[in-house]
């Protein structure tokens, strides 16, 4: 067995809870090295109000009081639904004080889907941005537990006083301080949130991550991570903090690293570039869909962006073409990328700008805590070079998914979480993720990797985004890739043959649509693409062909 160790030395550990380690209540509770309290942590870039440490601190212990009044306690699940904001910030700490397990939901969301969130966790209290209460209204019908007002709680700025709708405002439960639950030993296994998992099929899944989870990937992650100087340096934060990359890199290591966060509530080009001008931002997480806003962007050039030195891409697969068209429209800011799942908490490799020279398209290096191994389809160790899918063994790894054994069993292999991603390594250990395993495009007996046609596609100065998937053709009991964005299906399937092996080529046929579907991190869903030309395919009796 082949077992890939990360170069970097391993951190400290820590045996204690989540809150403990970002807010310690003792002498020995965390290892990080804090700076003053005062000052700002996470600034609202829409109205400039701020929270410091000290004022999440504060908020947090207060929140306490008022969860207990509510009859709510350690490992009662709290389900958090609202676009990023300081209040966002604010409920997380507090329930994280009062031993709840959070369950962040994405803002996105229709109404079946957040019902199914709610009532796969046992979420007990919402937490909801006052905008988002019409979908839950039509969502209740399907949700098992009763949710009096007083357990729906609006995510709204303490100036603001809710009307006509029953509900309290965040700030109306704070009370008294109180004092948080503690982890120890044992305990620190316990489950900290309950971030939902997409995967390929199916509803989504619980992914519970420890207290423990966390904590080592904080340790871990700061080793190998950019560095960030709090004196000098400012981070912007549209990622959705319901997202395990938000939730952990932009919150748990921006807050332990003392480094300001200006929050967007989503990402609008506009409201980022003005931010970046006006905050003077120096580092900013990114996903592959704002790097193609930007590189086309017209608004650009007329903003003063001089203040931004790094961004990192996670969340979706970053293609070498679209990382060096970033560098060629915004070259003083170098990119790096870091690679994980939310199973993962979520980081697993990354790198920093000093090492980014001639490594676009990588993915970066171990991060301490990390082994790894790159299974072949027949369950042995791909040879030094070749493709495997990556399997990770770390105290970063999930404890399971909830109330669903079938699946961890599936997904686990004694200590091993199978990625389901494949990857290659080069002889000085970066990686470089060139598909999923599900998703290879079986052609006649060949693989076809998706994520390797895209990035050919992308090349093309007329084409802006690309999803590529496989659909079944019977006639030749094979699958035929179709590619979703094209202007003109004839020219861009001869660049692409002219371009490839012959099974590589655009059997399948093409069909543009208004915007290729991805979840809010950037991920394609390659399977609602593959459901539309499967089912445009079944009904002509032909591919897909352009619609101009």
């Amino acid at each position: 067995m082949t077992i890939y160790t990360s170069e970097y030395p391993v951190p400290p550990l820590p045996n204690s809870s989540m809150f403990h380690y970002l807010f310690p209540q003792e002498a020995g509770d965390s290892p990080l090295p804090f700076h003053p309290a005062g000052l700002p942590a996470f600034i609202d870039g829409v109205s400039g109000r701020e929270l410091t440490r000290a004022e999440i601190e504060d908020s947090s212990l207060r929140l306490i009081t008022g969860l207990k009044d509510l009859g709510l306690g350690r490992n009662d699940v709290a389900c958090i639904w609202s676009l990023n904001s300081l209040e966002w910030v604010q409920a997380l700490f507090g329930c994280m004080a009062a031993g709840l397990v959070v369950s962040p939901a994405n803002q996105a969301y229709a109404a079946h889907e957040i019902a199914h969130q709610i009532n796969n966790s046992g979420s007990s209290i919402l937490f909801i941005d006052p905008v988002l209460l019409p979908i839950f209204e039509k969502a209740r019908p399907e949700i098992k537990r009763d949710f009096p007002d007083e357990r729906i709680v609006l995510l709204v700025p303490r100036s603001e006083k809710p009307r006509g709708t029953g509900h309290k405002a965040l700030s109306e439960l704070f009370g008294r301080r109180g004092v948080p639950e503690r982890r120890e030993g044992v305990h620190v296994h316990d489950t900290a949130t309950l971030c939902y998992s997409s995967g390929t099929t199916g509803l989504p899944k619980g992914v519970m991550t420890t207290h423990h989870n966390l904590t080592s990937q904080i340790q871990a992650f700061n080793v190998a991570y950019e560095p960030l100087d709090y004196h000098k340096d400012v981070i912007l934060g549209f990622v959705p903090f319901s997202h395990i990359y938000g939730l952990s890199v932009l919150m748990f290591q921006a807050l332990s690293k003392a480094t300001p966060v200006v929050i967007l509530p989503r990402f609008d080009e506009i409201a980022a570039l003005r931010s970046i001008e006006k905050y003077r931002v120096t580092h900013c997480l990114i996903v592959p869909p704002v790097i193609i806003t930007l590189v086309h962007s017209q608004h650009l050039d007329s903003f003063d962006i001089s203040s931004l030195k790094s961004v990192m891409s996670a969340a979706a697969p970053l293609s070498t073409e679209l990382a060096e068209a970033f560098r060629k429209r915004i070259p003083g800011a170098a990119i790096t990328q870091g690679y994980g799942l939310t199973e993962t908490s979520p980081i697993i490799t990354t790198f920093t700008s000093h090492d980014s020279q001639g490594k676009a398209g990588s993915i970066g290096r171990l991060l301490p805590t990390f082994e790894a191994r790159l299974v072949t389809p027949e369950g042995g160790d791909a040879a030094r070079g070749e493709r495997g899918e990556l399997w990770v063994r770390s105290p970063s790894v999930m404890k399971g998914y909830h109330n669903n054994p079938e699946a961890t069993d599936k997904t686990m292999s004694g200590e091993w979480f199978k990625t389901g991603d494949v990857l290659v390594r080069d002889d000085e250990g970066w990686y470089t993720v060139v598909d999923r395993v599900k998703e290879l495009i079986k052609f006649k007996g060949f693989q076809v990797p998706p994520a390797e046609m895209e990035g050919l596609l992308l090349q093309n100065p007329k084409i802006a985004d690309a999803g590529v998937v496989g659909v079944y053709d019977a006639s030749q009991a094979t699958e035929l890739t179709a590619e979703d964005e094209a202007a003109f299906a004839r020219e861009i399937s001869a660049w692409v043959a002219a371009r490839v092996a012959h099974y590589k080529r655009l059997s399948g046929g093409l069909a543009v649509v208004d915007a290729i579907p991805k979840t809010p991190s950037g991920k394609i869903l390659r399977k609602d693409l593959r459901v539309r030309a499967q089912a445009e395919r079944d009904a002509t009796g032909h591919g897909a062909t352009a619609k101009l």
